[in-house]
């Protein structure tokens, strides 16, 4: 299958403040301030990078209701390989459904999505990864495989506050998907932070209208408390998106016609 390759520039992020580390991600060089362990936020990924054999699971329900109107179901494993690689297998699934146009003519959606990923930071930094992948999506818009590229950048931005920044592309033929992803992690707690992200998206349609099921374009969202559960590797996401799964393909698809889902996730890390 042909496909358009997208050139994605470097992107640099200067860091200045003081969140905390967890164990198991790798070490932050001396003299600069190291950034949460949190490897995804609601749909984006982060610059964290798990130690050699190191485990991060997590599992994340979505219902939507609306003219979506399915629930999905996302699984998430990472494994660290050590000298900067990791590895990530995820997989995003739903029932299939046909909404109804007044034409007569219906929009299928729903299908599933799998996604393995390579991740890999460079030798002293923990601000930046670069993301490779392959992906098998099962759905109406795509069934052929597709390339996954993506780069992910952190930095402290104030007290307990850490800017992300997740730029993202599916290259899908004829429909090339580039979304600019922004998040931000905001400790609210002691054992709690809000985690929050937008991602634009500057080329491609990423769904269709529901007057007429033409195709068009639309950000995806998503908000969720973290909370993190005292002495133990869990934590518990609940939330709001219109982003259809974790995957880089469903991160970067919305919800039928403006639909959003109410989620919630729990993560294990070992």
């Amino acid at each position: 299958m042909k496909m358009r390759f997208v050139w994605l520039l470097p992107l640099f992020l200067v860091a200045a403040a003081r969140p905390s580390q967890a164990q198991n991600t790798n070490v932050t060089p001396a003299g600069l301030i190291p950034l949460p362990s949190d490897t995804t936020l609601v749909h984006l990924d982060t610059p964290a990078l798990l130690v050699e054999k190191a485990v991060d699971a997590r599992l994340d329900f979505r219902v939507f209701g609306g003219d979506e109107n399915v629930t999905y179901t996302s699984l998430f494993v990472q494994y660290g390989f050590g000298d900067g690689w990791a590895g990530v297998l995820r997989g995003s699934f739903a029932g299939r459904k046909n909404h109804s146009l007044s034409s007569g003519d219906f929009i299928r959606h729903g299908g599933s999505d799998i996604e393995l990923l390579a991740k890999y930071q460079p030798k002293n930094t923990d601000r930046v990864v670069a993301l490779l992948g392959i992906a098998l999506p099962d759905t109406s818009a795509q069934n052929d495989p597709v390339i996954t590229l993506g780069i992910a950048a952190g930095a402290p931005v104030g007290r307990g506050i850490t800017a992300y920044l997740n730029p993202r592309a599916v290259l899908v033929e004829d429909n090339a998907l580039f979304g600019l992803g922004l998040g931000v992690r905001a400790r609210i707690g002691e054992n709690a932070a809000l985690v929050a992200d937008w991602t634009p998206l500057l080329s491609g349609e990423n769904t269709r209208r529901t007057s007429d099921g033409s195709r068009k374009r639309e950000s995806v969202y998503g908000i969720a408390v973290r909370f993190a559960r005292p002495d133990t590797a869990v934590t518990f996401d609940l939330g709001y998106a219109n982003g259809t799964g974790s995957t880089t393909g469903f991160a970067l698809t919305p919800g039928l016609g403006g639909s959003g889902a109410f989620f919630a996730a729990v993560s294990y890390r070992r």
